[in-house]
């Protein structure tokens, strides 16, 4: 026995390719990204950073955020495209995309976690 506990939840991440973007849409916040997040998306936009920086951020408190598109007053990420139901950056997206659903503050509320995503289905 190693005392790990085993976790509370198991994970589908075929439930991304199904889900519509539920992750992405809907709620009002922010999506911290870093410098190097930035760069790395504006070469793959294949612009340059000031004018990434331009069309997609926004300064909040002194940190970057992407910038939402309010459409039919739902809020989306500005490189969700409602359409398709998916990201246009998901191959270069911020760590706090990448890390989602797994934010200590979903972990530890079960039912909040499991609304927030269909992959996620308690044990």
């Amino acid at each position: 026995m190693t005392g790990e506990k085993e976790p509370f939840f198991i994970f589908d991440s075929n439930a991304c390719k199904r889900c519509g973007g539920k992750c992405c849409r809907g709620h009002e916040g922010y999506i911290w990204v870093s410098m190097e997040e930035l760069e790395e998306m504006a070469a793959m936009k294949e612009i340059e950073l000031p004018m990434f920086a331009n069309h997609y951020l926004r300064q909040v408190q002194g940190k970057f955020s992407l910038q939402e598109r309010v459409i039919n007053g739902e809020h989306l990420c500005c490189f969700f495209d409602p359409i398709a139901g998916q990201c246009t950056m998901y191959q270069s997206r911020p760590e706090q995309c990448r890390t989602f659903p797994f934010w200590n503050s979903l972990m530890n509320n079960p039912q909040k976690l499991v609304q927030s995503c269909p992959g996620v289905v308690l044990r």
